[in-house]
């Protein structure tokens, strides 16, 4: 899924191409993702783009007296196209703006939703954004303490931090040498302040890398420089062990055995 520093370069580059021009068309693809209480050219058409802004996994379009929210979910994704460019199969809505531009949204497992008119669920409840996250140690130790589960659960929890799925929560928790399964109430004083450090250079660090591989067009989610995820047998660049994938419920973890040793008791 795209996480925060995707979506905020979707959010800058998309805002930058689109705000200030009227929709002139609306195309869709698939119904199956859209939410709105009436047809969907009917709220859009003759709209202007007023701004472009994203919430953690949300991304909300204001047009003129109406707003169209986005949560991409698992494999939702953006791109800005000439209007006449091919169109991918997993295309499922097109907005055609004034001057020959389109907003394409895909999603080839459909489970994302877009919201025209209507409130998203959720959005009213997530936690500060994790790349603007303006806490001190203190008070994310204190913040995280309050919770009372493991550190991945931690980082995936929109109510806490907004905008980390798996891929990120990976990074971090590598970085900061943490198993996943760890209890934050576990943690020492120096474990922590790891913990807290990493979430907020592995975001920062990660922008900037999805800033310069991010294509013009978007419509890619920008990994290669990544340390863990997604590179499950290779050999960890920290320590030469080989990083493993394992199952946590409906998700895939990679991490370093070495160097992210798991909890008393508990099997990788």
């Amino acid at each position: 899924m795209p996480e925060w520093p995707e979506l905020r370069v979707m959010q800058e580059r998309m805002a930058d191409a689109l705000v200030g021009k009227k929709v002139v068309a609306v195309r869709v693809g698939d119904p199956v993702v859209l939410r709105a209480l009436k047809p969907v050219d009917e709220l859009l058409v003759g709209r202007t783009l007023r701004a472009v802004v994203h919430h953690g996994k949300f991304l909300v379009f204001t047009f003129d007296g109406l707003a169209m929210t986005v949560n991409p979910m698992l494999a939702g994704i953006f791109s800005v196209q000439p209007v006449g460019a091919k169109a991918t199969k997993d295309t499922r809505l097109r907005l055609e703006f004034e001057g020959g531009t389109e907003l394409r949204y895909r999603d080839d497992v459909r489970m994302g939703k877009v919201y025209v008119g209507i409130e998203a669920p959720g959005l009213a409840d997530i936690g500060p954004d994790a790349g603007t996250l303006d806490w001190t140690e203190a008070e994310f130790s204190g913040r995280a303490r309050a919770k009372r589960s493991e550190v991945r659960n931690l980082l995936q929890d929109q109510t806490f931090v907004s905008g980390i799925g798996n891929a990120y929560a990976d990074e971090i928790l590598w970085d900061a040498k943490l198993h996943p399964k760890r209890r934050v109430g576990s943690l020492t004083t120096d474990e922590t302040s790891r913990f807290y450090g990493s979430l907020r250079s592995v975001i920062a660090k990660g922008l900037a890398e999805v800033e310069t591989a991010m294509p013009a067009q978007l419509g890619k989610k920008p990994r290669a420089h990544m340390q863990v995820r997604g590179r499950a047998g290779k050999p960890c660049p920290r320590c030469g062990a080989t990083i493993m994938r394992r199952r946590k419920g409906l998700d895939d973890v990679d991490l370093c055995p070495k160097c992210q040793p798991a909890p008393k008791g508990q099997l990788y």
